[in-house]
């Protein structure tokens, strides 16, 4: 593929396979067989999934991330809460719909690759695919990450995967009349009146004393835990300072030697068996060692110098690798180089001691206790409003008569883009309301609302023009996003995956 590119880049091909054999030797590290054995991670349509398959779609994951693939992560992703559960549903949904495609006969040709690839924004220039955006893109972001060509292709087939069983299976979907009609009128401008709660005002008044943190301390003492730390050893290969400014080929260049360099100590402790001290030393390479850390790279302090580069880069793989000889990973630190390293020490998890835990009981258990008074408040006031206007009174007097002063806000549509996250919260817990209804309490980072839809306006009619045919697309669209979930978890089941053991 893109032959006329390959052909003035053979020394870009060079350090790709450079880079692509060290990431082997991080990969496929052979040096205990009984570690590899136990590599099994999981069971999926009937054979077995290991560490390395799982590597490979992480890598896949951030791939396509940037490569702009973001329907691709959004829909094989779910509805994670976190990047963690994002990255997991993600890698077991890739596998099954890798292999649904290819019961279905959905498998997209090499020449629907290329075209798709053409048309990516990050490689196009007035609209028209540039190459030398196409070998920069290569150069100066796949290559230094330790990714290929052919992980770029992989990714743009997934893509194509997943666009032709969403197109199968989301074709029973369709926008019936008056469906489009119906939305546009739930986002006409909004005129509103909103009662406010303020946390800190409530806060002033709460108090935790003793008696109530030492109670809370033998409630949770099974849940506080100081987490495992570890220790790592390690040697650096990276830019020097007068380097990391360098661009284009200049910096693809430098960053081939730190990658030879790392891939020759990767293959010395392959090859020899020994330590990283032991290895290192004969070579002449300074090994450093990190102060403690926890997984998420806390260390409870300043991290200085090489230091503050290697443990965000380690804490993500330290914590899954086993002490001793002979284990050792291969991390990238930032986009300035690599570490070679091994466990130095590790510090069990205990339990906190009271006064470890403290600070962090006292801020959770006051911040329970002005929750809970903010929303005492609120509920009381809400019912005083809502009996006074059962009784006859307008949303005005009734507000007047419970001493709460409403805000009053006029045309508020949440289809204005400059919304701050205020106005938006406000506007979608409006969305749905009937005008002149008082809404219900609704906590917000300084305390919460409650929401009076005063009136509605008109939304006019070039803006419905407008809006209507994205409307009816964002109705089509979810409608074939809710039919391709719901055969993802069929097929998901139907899988017989089985995890054995946790991925992050």
């Amino acid at each position: 593929m893109f032959t006329t590119i390959r052909k003035h880049q053979r020394w870009l091909m060079t350090l790709i396979a450079a880079l692509t054999i060290i990431a082997f030797a991080w990969l496929y590290n052979t040096t205990d067989l009984e570690r590899v054995g136990s590599n099994i991670v999981a069971k999926i349509y009937g054979r077995d999934v290991m560490q390395v398959d799982i590597e490979r779609a992480v890598r896949n994951y951030q791939l396509a991330l940037a490569l702009g693939q973001f329907e691709l992560v959004r829909d094989l992703s779910g509805q994670a809460q976190s990047e963690d559960q994002a990255a997991n549903n993600f890698i077991w949904n890739l596998m099954v719909m890798q292999h649904e495609a290819a019961r279905l006969g959905v498998e997209p040709g090499d020449q629907a690759v290329v075209d798709r690839i053409k048309t990516l924004p990050v490689f196009q220039t007035t609209g028209q695919f540039d190459p030398v955006k196409y070998s920069t893109f290569m150069q100066e972001q796949l290559a230094p990450r330790g990714f290929t060509e052919r992980q770029l292709e992989s990714v743009i087939r997934d893509s194509l995967r997943l666009a032709g069983i969403k197109e199968l299976v989301g074709s029973p979907a369709v926008v019936l009349p008056g469906e489009a009609t119906a939305a546009l009128n739930r986002i006409r401008p909004l005129n509103l009146e909103i009662l406010r709660w303020k946390a800190a005002t409530v806060a002033k008044n709460v108090q935790v004393d003793d008696k109530e943190l030492a109670e809370a301390f033998a409630a949770r003492a099974p849940n506080l835990q100081v987490p495992e730390k570890r220790s790592v050893r390690y040697v650096l290969f990276a830019l020097q300072p007068d380097q990391r400014q360098l661009e284009g080929a200049e910096r693809v260049a430098a960053l081939q030697k730190a990658a030879t360099a790392t891939g020759d100590l990767s293959q010395a402790l392959t090859d020899g068996g020994g330590d990283l001290v032991t290895v290192a030393a004969q070579r002449g390479l300074e090994v450093r060692t990190t102060p403690f850390f926890a997984a998420d790279a806390s260390t409870g302090g300043a991290l200085d110098g090489a230091d503050g580069e290697v443990v965000p880069a380690a804490a993500a793989v330290a914590f899954r690798l086993p002490q001793g000889a002979g284990n050792f990973e291969i991390v990238q630190v930032g986009n300035d180089g690599f570490a070679v390293i091994e466990v130095a020490g590790v510090e069990a998890a205990r339990p906190m001691t009271f006064e470890e835990a403290r600070a962090d009981l006292r801020a959770d258990l006051i911040a329970g206790k002005r929750d809970a008074m903010v929303r005492e408040l609120a509920d009381g006031n809400l019912a005083e409003l809502r009996a006074a206007m059962t009784g006859g009174k307008d949303f005005a007097a009734a507000a007047k008569a419970s001493g709460v002063k409403p805000e009053k806000v006029a045309g508020l549509s949440v289809l204005d883009r400059e919304l701050s996250p205020d106005q938006r919260q406000i506007a979608m817990a409006a969305i749905d309301m009937a005008d002149g209804t008082l809404g219900s309490f609704t906590p917000s980072p300084d305390g919460g609302f409650a929401v009076y839809v005063a009136s509605r306006g008109e939304l006019d009619e070039q803006a419905a023009a407008e809006q209507r045919p994205r409307m009816e697309n964002g109705l089509l669209e979810g409608k074939e996003m809710l039919l391709f979930a719901q055969w993802l978890a069929t097929a998901r089941q139907e899988s017989a995956l089985q995890i054995l053991r946790p991925l992050m």
